[in-house]
Formats: C-alpha cells, sequence, structure tokens
C-alpha cells in the first residue's frame, strides 16, 4: 500500500499541494488526471523523492518512499548528448545485470546503436520506458506515458503496463485525457486545487465523465461559433 498523508509543497509562496491524501493499492494500475497546474508532477516529484515535501507523509509498506523505491518517467524523456540507445540502457544494466535489452527491445525494434539525438519523439519515448523498467524499483510511476506514440505504440504500452501490474508491481499514470487510462487502469483519481478531489474504481469508470465535469471551471462556457 502507498499511504499519502496530509502532504503540503509550495514553491515560493504558491502551494502547489495542500494537505493532500492519497491510498493506491500495491500490484495495480492506477491513473491520475487534472487540469494544467494542477500539481500532477509536482506529486509525482514528491512520491519519486525527487522533492521534499514542506509538511506530510508518503510511505510505501509502513516506510518512506525514496529512489530506490520508484523509477520515474518524466513527460519529456532527457538524454546525454550523443549517447547511443544501447548506451543508455547499459546504464541501467549496471544496476541490473538481468535485464534483457535485446528481448525487450524486440517489442520495439528500436535502433540502439544510433544516437538518441536522431531519435523522433515517440521512439525517445520508447527508450525512456525501456530504462525506466529496466531499473527494476517496485512502483513506476509514468508521467504522461502516451504522449508522442502512434495507436499501435499505445496499445503495446497498455499491455505492458498491465504485464507490469501482474508482476506485483505498482504503476501510477498520469494523462490529460482520461479516455487514456480508463482501458489500462484498476482506479483513477482528479487531483484538483493541489488536492485528490475524488478516486474512481474500476466499476465507477462509466460515470467517470460526470465525475469530472464536476471539477470543470467551465463545463457551462457557450463557444462562440
Amino acid at each position: 500500500m502507498i499511504s499519502i498523508q496530509h502532504l503540503d509543497f509550495r514553491y515560493g509562496k504558491n502551494e502547489v499541494i495542500k494537505g493532500l491524501d492519497w491510498q493506491l493499492e500495491s500490484g495495480k494500475v492506477h491513473g491520475l488526471v487534472g487540469m494544467n497546474g494542477a500539481g500532477k508532477t509536482t506529486l509525482f516529484n514528491l512520491m519519486a523523492a525527487w522533492l521534499k515535501p514542506a509538511a506530510g507523509s508518503i510511505l510505501y509498506a509502513g516506510k518512506p518512499v525514496s529512489r530506490y523505491t520508484c523509477a520515474f518517467m518524466e513527460t519529456a524523456p532527457q538524454f546525454y548528448p550523443m549517447i547511443t540507445g544501447k548506451e543508455y540502457l547499459d546504464l541501467f544494466r549496471l544496476k541490473n545485470p538481468a535485464f534483457d535489452i535485446g528481448a525487450w527491445n524486440n517489442i520495439f525494434g528500436l535502433p540502439l546503436s544510433s544516437v538518441v539525438d536522431n531519435y523522433s519523439t515517440g521512439m525517445q519515448k520508447k527508450l525512456s520506458l525501456l530504462g525506466t523498467i529496466a531499473m527494476n524499483r517496485e512502483i513506476l510511476i509514468l508521467d504522461e506515458p502516451f504522449n508522442g506514440l502512434d495507436f499501435e505504440t499505445v496499445r503495446i504500452v497498455r499491455q505492458m503496463i498491465t504485464t507490469l501490474a501482474t508482476k506485483s508491481k505498482t504503476v501510477i499514470l498520469s494523462s490529460h485525457i482520461p479516455e487514456s487510462l480508463t482501458r489500462v487502469c484498476d482506479s483513477i483519481s482528479l487531483i484538483n486545487n493541489g488536492k485528490i478531489a475524488f478516486k474512481a474504481d474500476r466499476e465507477q469508470f462509466a460515470d467517470f465523465d460526470r465525475m469530472v465535469g464536476e471539477f470543470s471551471p467551465d463545463r457551462n462556457m457557450e463557444i462562440p461559433l
């Protein structure tokens, strides 16, 4: 179980996370949605121990999370300049020699001998996902993992995420589009004004649009056409 209690975080005087509480079952896939600036990425950085909260706690199995607990894939992956895909994945194999680069790359068919600078946006996203998996952490946090991917790769990544959960990995992913999460997640939560506004389980997904709409300030806006 991941247990987040009374979490606070601010950038200067701007309070981004405000007394946030969130409970997530281990070995499941959990989605997070919210408007731009709602605090999704900040929350992920806190969960991955890249940021330190001003108050509150983030516990996994009763112990504080750390960078050795979570693997965090950012929305826009960054790489060392002039590094090849193979060299990038080899960095992770230093900690996890069992990671079979060839077997995993059979899924995506990336040109691992080529410099990553020449990869397309989608190819870089695939490489970053493989690196995240190669870390072999108990919690995988994926910030907008479907951005930049074609529809076939989205289908494959969904299958990968589901399989990881069956291997006792806890996967947490975000999206601006709730529909991209309903086919893969066991629960989806909405972050609004720095707090988790609600958490919906799979049996509630059919009513998810209405639940999200209640927190949309523009739901009654007239379109001037």
